[in-house]
């Protein structure tokens, strides 16, 4: 009986999946732009490796977009993982709609009303002294957040708003007010606050699958002699949180600038850090004085001065890779509560005074690159920043569809040797035939183990991606 309903279930998620597939393909596609993608593979669930069958269509209309992310996670045994496609009440229902959403956008961020909801892709506030290209789609498709970026205004006053994932506490939230005060010159106001660190480490998996746990529990049910109800056991364990209390931090900026042509601009931008070290002091604040942006045919250079004005400051704090390294699991067993957020290494930095260089270039449509460079310096303390970033055009190469290398290692005395502010990775994509890419994904960032060792965290993804 059982098997039978198994079955059941699976042919009707089936169907359900080709019906809504049809219909939009059948009906959008005759008033909007349309493109549908697929996509078959491997995930990894709780330590489980399941087939993954995906569908993924992207429709515009005017100046509406909307992507969607529709996944079936099969296991060895022919079962689907239901965890996301629960329907049992009201707020699974919601969570499970809402996990298919890639993307619903309005516009572009030149107009004056512009919205994206799900994932976010690079995004800048102000000059980047708080909020710098950040993403909450790093970790993609593993983990799917589903943000917000928010842009309403006219041509004299505009506001911008973020919030990074309404699906579980936001790692970013944040409020731009930017006031236009002539055709040459703005000023911007930044507020950006994350409510509590800590629930990053909610995101992160536990190191025993389900079906480890309750082998284990099993057995022990035996020795003991004595009944266990293991799945609601460890479904306790998985909802407990591995931290008690909150640790937020907030931070504000004001920045201004003045535009001589569209070529050249110079600009400032001073920020503030508030929260405490794991010392328990006060965060500083720091300001990038002057800023000088020059724009010619194929890129753009920008040159910084960059002062930390008072101890425990950081500058690009909600940074691309925030999102992971906002609290960092120092152990191999979450339960043991040994762990450390970004704010608490704060103590480290000192009053320091410096430069940043900013260099991107398209070089004759072969490649577009970017690379960035901090060197802050007092005395024999030195805090050096470099990101980099390399993305090839595949039409330049037979069968490649996708290449792009990114490096990222910031406030270290050395940004060319590995630490735990390192993030790297790449994606590559090759057209294995007609209408059908396999696309490699590649994300690693570092730990330090229980011996005070640098150990490696790795999110891969392989993909078959089918277009229709």
């Amino acid at each position: 009986m059982k098997n039978k309903m198994s079955i059941y279930y699976k042919i009707k998620i089936y169907i359900s999946y080709l019906i809504v597939g049809l219909f939009i393909q059948s009906n959008c596609i005759l008033f909007a732009n349309y493109i549908a993608s697929g996509s078959f593979g491997a995930a990894t669930i709780d330590g489980k490796i399941y087939n993954q069958i995906s569908f993924r269509p992207e429709i515009t209309y005017k100046k509406l977009g909307l992507g969607l992310d529709v996944n079936i996670y099969i296991d060895a045994n022919g079962e689907i993982y239901s965890k996301n496609w629960m329907f049992k009440d009201f707020d699974s229902s919601l969570e499970t709609i809402m996990d298919k959403i890639y993307y619903l956008r309005w516009a572009n961020r030149n107009d004056n009303f512009y919205f994206r909801v799900g994932s976010l892709p690079s995004i800048t506030l102000g000059y980047g002294a708080l909020v710098e290209r950040y993403s909450n789609s790093l970790e993609y498709p593993q983990v799917k957040k589903l943000g917000l970026n928010l842009i309403a205004g006219n041509d004299k006053v505009k506001f911008e708003y973020i919030h990074s994932d309404f699906k579980s506490t936001s790692g970013l939230i944040a409020l731009e007010t930017k006031f236009n005060l002539s055709s040459r010159s703005n000023v911007f106001i930044t507020l950006a606050h994350d409510i509590n660190q800590l629930s990053r480490l909610d995101e992160i998996p536990s190191n025993r699958s389900e079906s480890d746990w309750m082998d284990w529990c099993q057995e022990l049910t035996s020795f003991l002699d004595q009944a266990l109800d293991c799945s609601s056991i460890y479904n306790q364990i998985e909802n407990e949180s591995s931290y008690k209390g909150k640790d937020p931090i907030s931070g504000i900026s004001i920045s201004a600038d003045y535009v001589f042509s569209d070529k050249i601009s110079v600009y400032s931008e001073w920020a503030q850090l508030v929260g405490k070290t794991s010392n328990n002091q006060n965060l500083g604040s720091g300001i990038i004085f002057p800023g000088l942006s020059y724009r010619f045919k194929n890129g753009k250079f920008t040159l910084e001065g960059r002062h930390i004005l008072s101890n425990n400051f950081m500058f690009n704090y909600w940074d691309r890779s925030y999102d992971i390294q906002r609290a960092i699991d120092s152990s191999n067993d979450l339960n043991n509560g040994s762990y450390y957020t970004k704010e608490s290494t704060l103590h480290e930095y000192k009053i320091m005074n410096g430069i940043y260089s900013y260099f991107s270039y398209d070089i004759l449509r072969i490649m577009n690159f970017l690379v960035g460079y901090q060197h802050l310096i007092k005395d024999d303390n030195t805090y050096k920043s470099f990101t980099s970033s390399i993305n090839v055009n595949p039409n330049l190469i037979p069968k490649v569809k996708k290449i792009e290398f990114f490096y990222q290692n910031n406030n270290v005395s050395n940004p060319f040797k590995l630490s735990t502010s390192s993030i790297h990775g790449y994606d590559i994509g090759v057209e294995a035939s007609d209408r059908m890419t396999i696309t490699y994904q590649s994300r690693t960032t570092y730990r330090l183990d229980d011996n005070g060792e640098l150990e490696p965290i790795r999110i891969m993804q392989l993909d078959t991606q089918f277009d229709f």
